[in-house]
């Protein structure tokens, strides 16, 4: 039929699909260099099988090495969540934060306490995913305990779980006199425990982070630095 062009074929086709492909990301002939990457991992692989077959020493060297790079892997996506968990923590108790530290300059007996607990509501749906992440947490509490001196560190989700509690408590008491200065003053206490305590586990996985990445880069550097 006029004006329609005829289907590529074969090789034809295929070049076609690469180059289209190549170009959907940084440049045409991305996906034919992934594929050259792959069959030569490979076949380095069945190479080093080969070698390792016959000396037992050195394959119990590339074990140890290959399982301290797993196990610093799955602790670098563990404080990587942690991280994430916390910031929005941080982020969702911050309008709660303002808003009761508006108290300075209002009139205690004016502040409507059940709208300051509806603000709470979204922070407290935040500290609900801390206290989940912390129930399956595994790899970054064994690395803590294998450390001595920071196996002392109080769980963050402990920590912030017991300030969550606790303001939860006063915001909800029926029998107290919400509209005196001692019940603010109260709630604000512990709100300012609650942002430092956010912000100290906040650094805390920062500084982990950094650490955990560190000696991957390391331990990288001393297994192929030789070979490049």
């Amino acid at each position: 039929m006029g004006g329609m062009e005829e289907p590529l074929a074969g090789e034809d086709f295929r070049t076609e699909i690469d180059e289209v492909a190549g170009a959907v990301h940084t440049g045409s002939g991305d996906i034919i260099r992934v594929e050259k990457v792959e069959v030569a991992a490979l076949r380095a692989a069945d190479a080093l099988r080969g070698l390792l077959a016959t000396d037992e020493k050195l394959r119990d060297e590339l074990l140890m090495v290959l399982r301290q790079l797993s196990a610093l892997q799955a602790q670098l996506g563990e404080w990587k969540e942690l991280h994430h968990i916390l910031h929005e923590v941080s982020a969702a108790f911050s309008p709660f934060y303002a808003s009761l530290h508006a108290l300075d300059r209002a009139e205690v007996g004016s502040v409507d306490w059940r709208a300051l607990l509806r603000g709470w509501r979204s922070c407290q749906t935040e500290v609900d995913r801390l206290a989940d992440f912390e129930s399956r947490v595994e790899h970054i509490r064994g690395s803590l305990r294998r450390e001595g001196a920071r196996a002392a560190r109080p769980d963050w989700g402990a920590r912030i779980g017991s300030l969550q509690r606790g303001m939860e408590e006063r915001l909800r008491e029926e029998h107290s006199d919400w509209n005196s200065p001692h019940s603010a003053e109260g709630l604000m206490d512990l709100a300012d425990e609650f942002n430092q305590a956010c912000d100290c586990y906040l650094n805390l996985a920062d500084w982990e982070l950094r650490r955990v990445i560190e000696r991957v880069q390391r331990l990288y550097a001393n297994f192929v630095g030789g070979l490049l």
